[in-house]
């Protein structure tokens, strides 16, 4: 195909400047983005000590057995954290996640000292649906808080909940 000078370019010129334009304000907006939820400078190396997950009585409110990486449906569990690792002014929060990404309990965001003081139980709460757990991997996750906001994960911890036989 040969091009004559009678053939315009400039429509396609155009269109291709600005797809480029909105590229380029797509890759700034992300970027803005990035550091309003991720700000530099937020890392601090501490970490959290999860000490064990154990099946949890929620009428005692204590937990029994041996640690535990796997749980029956109809078992409540919880997790053991060692907030006294942790400076006492921090904030943190702890929380249980399900498979589903549905939040399952935890603790809300306080200084390390209190929750120190208070007890290092994390329990994880049935969901309303029912009284047993949904089979699959449910996590718990401690972090820092900064201005409201999550801004470091300092442990992380899995257990199955198997299906009964």
């Amino acid at each position: 195909m040969i091009v004559s000078q009678r053939d315009d370019f400039r429509s396609l010129y155009r269109t291709m400047l600005a797809l480029g334009m909105a590229a380029v304000v797509i890759l700034v907006l992300g970027f803005l983005f990035f550091l309003r939820f991720a700000p530099p400078g937020q890392a601090t190396g501490l970490r959290a000590h999860v000490q064990g997950v154990y099946a949890y009585d929620p009428h005692t409110s204590k937990v029994h057995g041996p640690a535990s990486t796997s749980f029956p449906p109809d078992q409540p569990f919880a997790a053991r954290v060692d907030w006294s690792s942790l400076p006492p002014t921090v904030t943190v929060g702890a929380h249980w996640y399900s498979s589903l990404e549905q939040e399952l309990g935890g603790v809300a965001p306080r200084a390390a000292g209190d929750l120190a003081r208070q007890g290092t139980l994390v329990t994880e709460t049935l969901p309303r649906s029912g009284t047993e757990n949904l089979p699959g991997e449910y996590t718990m996750v401690v972090v820092r808080y900064a201005n409201g906001r999550a801004v470091e994960l300092l442990a992380r911890t899995s257990v199955l909940v198997v299906r009964k036989g």
